[in-house]
């Protein structure tokens, strides 16, 4: 599969980065995902290394900082000007303008990834789940939230008809992940999936 960005989506995301703090919709669906993966992950980690991949304006980075003040952070995104109104506004934070397919990191040297509702932009998602597992120090955990839509539904929308729940955790064993969970975390919104994965020792 090509792994070149889809122009169309970097570019979008490059004409709202400066606006997109401030998409109160989007803003409510965005923080209420982000933490409920950061009240899974604070009970089961203590990371030295956070990378969000998908980052945008690093919204989730920075309520990382507040779990874990000590540790790097870092974010991932495929369009600059999102990485450049990160940069702005969390200055602490490290970020890079690069694809999930081609992460600039070095093989594990994090111990905890997220990524919510970007999987539906990437190009290869088994290549990019691939990456995120190449950077994951043993034992370390990557906790995906996307958009799951019923067969019919997914059929009218290019970003979700590859997005199914069996993919997913296939995409996880295929990187050499054990899927530790994946569920539906909330009622009213059955179409969010959640889905859980550790780098096994050796």
């Amino acid at each position: 599969m090509d792994s070149s960005p889809n122009k169309a989506d970097v570019q979008d995301f490059n004409r709202r980065a400066a606006s997109y703090e401030d998409a109160t919709r989007q803003s409510y669906l965005f923080d209420k995902v982000q933490r409920m993966v950061l009240n899974f992950a604070k009970t089961q980690s203590c990371p030295k290394t956070v990378l969000d991949v998908g980052c945008g304006t690093g919204r989730l980075l920075r309520k990382a900082k507040g779990l874990w003040p000590d540790a790097r952070f870092v974010g991932v995104d495929a369009a600059e000007k999102m990485i450049e109104e990160a940069t702005r506004l969390f200055p602490e934070g490290e970020f890079h303008a690069a694809m999930a397919e081609s992460l600039p990191l070095s093989d594990a040297s994090i111990d905890l990834v997220f990524s919510t509702l970007s999987f539906h932009h990437w190009v290869d998602q088994t290549k990019g789940v691939g990456e995120i597992a190449r950077v994951l120090r043993p034992e370390g955990r990557f906790l995906l939230a996307d958009i799951v839509l019923p067969f019919g539904l997914g059929l009218f929308s290019r970003h979700f008809e590859r997005n199914n729940s069996k993919r997913m955790r296939e995409t996880f064993v295929a990187a050499g992940l054990k899927v530790e969970f994946q569920k539906r975390p909330w009622s009213w919104s059955r179409f969010l999936v959640v889905t859980a994965g550790v780098k096994p020792l050796g």
